[in-house]
């Protein structure tokens, strides 16, 4: 993506244009395949599975700046589904959903441990009370192994209510279905619901006394926990699968955020979040959406669409490159949205697979 130009987006009409030898990535375009002349398409470099490493040039600036790549090419007349069929198979929303209740499940036990602690405790795989592996925490001695927590349950109550208002998002619903899983236990990955934070306890009261659902976050300072973040994922899904622009996208995560949190830093969090999500999602390249998210010269101007302060809060992110030697250990241990949104991005880009993410 430059500028906003999603030119690198796999269609299934996608034109693959070279193959480069010796190699597994493809010259590729989704400019008009009618046009004659190939040194005027803006290209994008990825390999079959649809990982992209470059995209943003003409090809002739390419050739221009490197006329060694003709003899290093070799020329294909198809479109990417034809390269790879498979992969418009692939389904983001049942993957997301199942990798968020994997991860949330994993971490419930470790739930307010400080990171000496869980690295002592090595854990490989998910414990809980029925477990022998015991130490003291708020959870490890009541839920068992495997049980999500209201992370997951409040994303599966808003994926619900969108469904149930066959694609409509009716925040007033939204808000209903969260109360549902508190109130009644829907939802939840047990018999009984658990993890209710204390700002969204404090939205959920605001709504029973009948407050409009837009209007129950709080605007407070420390209305910034990771409540909205957690649960934000079908909403992103919502704003991508669409294909909605940049502006329809901060429209739509900053009022799911407000259900629960109304303030702007967490907006920009979890909109932050929706792009780097989207950026993975398109070019199945971390290290690519970090960099057009996040990054210095990619990134969007967050400075016009949101205040100072906001942006300045977000420095963690910002200011440091998480794609180099960066020191995991410099993000604090806390809730705080913008400190949950730095652990999480730094894990994708420090690991190669769920398990070890």
């Amino acid at each position: 993506m430059i500028n906003g130009n999603r030119k690198g987006k796999l269609l299934r009409s996608t034109r693959v244009l070279f193959h480069i030898k010796d190699t597994s990535d493809y010259i590729m375009t989704n400019d008009p395949s009618d046009d004659p002349d190939p040194t005027l398409f803006r290209v994008f470099v990825s390999d079959i599975n649809g990982k992209i490493s470059m995209e943003g040039y003409l090809f002739g600036s390419i050739v221009a700046h490197d006329p060694y790549l003709l003899e290093e090419i070799e020329e294909l007349d198809c479109t990417f589904e034809e390269l790879n069929s498979e992969y418009f198979d692939r389904n983001p929303v049942v993957g997301g959903l199942i990798g968020q209740a994997i991860g949330d499940a994993f971490g419930v036990p470790f739930e307010f441990l400080s990171r000496e602690e869980v690295r002592a405790l090595g854990p490989q795989d998910m414990v809980g009370s029925d477990c022998e592996l015991h130490f003291s925490s708020r959870w490890n001695d009541i839920i068992p192994s495997g049980a999500w927590s209201d992370d997951t349950s409040m994303a599966v109550a808003a994926m619900s209510s969108i469904v149930n208002n066959r694609g409509r998002i009716d925040f007033d619903d939204v808000m209903d279905q969260f109360l549902a899983w508190w109130d009644e236990g829907k939802y939840s990955s047990l018999a009984f619901p658990f993890g209710l934070g204390g700002t969204v306890g404090r939205a959920f009261d605001r709504r029973r006394q009948g407050a409009p659902a837009l209007i129950c976050g709080g605007t407070g300072i420390r209305d910034n926990g990771n409540g909205a973040l957690m649960r934000m994922f079908p909403f992103s899904i919502y704003c991508i699968l669409n294909d909605f622009d940049d502006g329809d996208t901060l429209s739509l995560v900053r009022q799911a955020a407000k259900l629960t949190h109304g303030h702007e830093i967490t907006a920009m969090s979890c909109y932050m979040y929706t792009l780097f999500l989207r950026e993975c999602i398109r070019t199945r390249n971390p290290m690519l959406a970090y960099g057009l998210v996040f990054g210095k010269f990619w990134r969007p101007k967050y400075g016009q669409l949101f205040s100072d302060n906001t942006v300045k809060a977000h420095s963690l992110l910002l200011d440091n490159d998480f794609s180099r030697s960066f020191n995991p250990d410099c993000i604090p241990e806390s809730g705080y949205v913008v400190d949950s949104l730095a652990v999480s991005v730094y894990s994708v880009l420090s690991t190669e697979c769920d398990e070890d993410a």
